[in-house]
């Protein structure tokens, strides 16, 4: 039977996680014959090599295994799709555990939508298992993710929503109008920046909330701290790839000078409040200062 679907999924030094969300890929209701998994390693220097052999060797889905030097998920993923097999490629993070029905529905969602330029974007959600805290919850509504704007079964706009946790694709479509941009060494726009040139070429990406994946990620406010430092850095790649002016932050004499104390006064109440209460004002400041961070960190790699 000819492979339909592969599943793509970019990792870095995530073992344990990995493992589980290929466990969840072993038990979907979607024939095993009919798609493959394609763990793309980007250099891991943990037991990831070790796992995924023994996975593969007790053949419960069709599994393969490539390592690269470490360049980022942009070129993990563009690795997966070369290799790729099926006419659909859906891309997943090593941190997404997929209901039993999540291939099922991709699959069946693309035999309908047979367009090369038909895209589905499906729902994730923090997984039940974890004990989400009111930070977690901020988070993932408008600055992780913005599922929260999007209307079910409508069209998304892959300029902003091209969320590679839980999206699917033509693979001839991608071959042929353009892979992720290798310059982005972080897991950061560079899914936004491939959807700006999609969406040029004729990508139309349906949302369908019904197509859930859960993400087993706990995630604390250190964390999303040192991520923002390279969001920030990240930005101005994307917006030089936009033909867009570099970002600059706001910046003056008093803010300079104030900036340092201000930033440890809401951190400190943002790591009060981050298991509490959702403090939307407190925890956006302090990301935002962590963001400009990452800002000045590429502005002074470039000079």
């Amino acid at each position: 039977m000819a492979k339909y679907l592969s599943v793509i999924i970019p990792t870095h030094n995530r073992v344990e996680v990995l493992e589980k969300c290929l466990r969840a890929l072993a038990a979907q209701t979607y024939p095993g014959a009919a798609f493959e998994v394609i763990i793309a390693d980007d250099g891991s220097d943990d037991r990831t090599g070790e796992m995924a052999a023994g996975f593969i060797k007790e053949g419960l889905v069709d599994t393969k295994y490539f390592r690269q030097e470490n360049k980022g998920p942009a070129a993990a993923r563009n690795l997966g799709i070369k290799k790729a097999l099926g006419e659909v490629v859906l891309f997943i993070g090593d941190d997404i555990i997929a209901p039993p029905d999540l291939l099922e529905r991709h699959a069946a969602w693309h035999r309908k939508n047979a367009d090369d330029g038909a895209g589905m974007l499906g729902f994730v959600t923090w997984d039940r298992e974890l004990r989400i805290t009111p930070f977690m919850r901020w988070l993932e509504n408008g600055i992780q993710f913005s599922f929260n704007e999007l209307e079910d079964g409508a069209e998304a706009d892959p300029r902003r929503f091209f969320y590679t946790c839980n999206i699917s694709l033509k693979r001839r479509f991608l071959i042929e109008k353009g892979l992720f941009d290798e310059d982005f060494p972080y897991a950061a726009f560079e899914d936004i920046e491939l959807g700006h040139r999609l969406k040029a070429a004729g990508l139309k990406l349906i949302f369908d909330r019904k197509t859930a994946a859960w993400h087993y990620h706990r995630t604390t406010l250190a964390e999303a701290c040192k991520r923002m430092i390279k969001v920030g850095e990240s930005i101005r790649i994307l917006n030089r790839k936009l033909g867009l002016p570099v970002y600059e932050p706001k910046s003056s004499f008093t803010r300079r000078i104030l900036k340092p104390f201000k930033l440890f006064l809401h951190y400190r109440l943002a790591s009060y409040y981050e298991e509490r209460k959702v403090s939307a004002g407190i925890f956006k400041y302090v990301l935002d200062c962590y963001f400009a961070s990452g800002v000045e960190r590429s502005r002074e790699r470039d000079k």
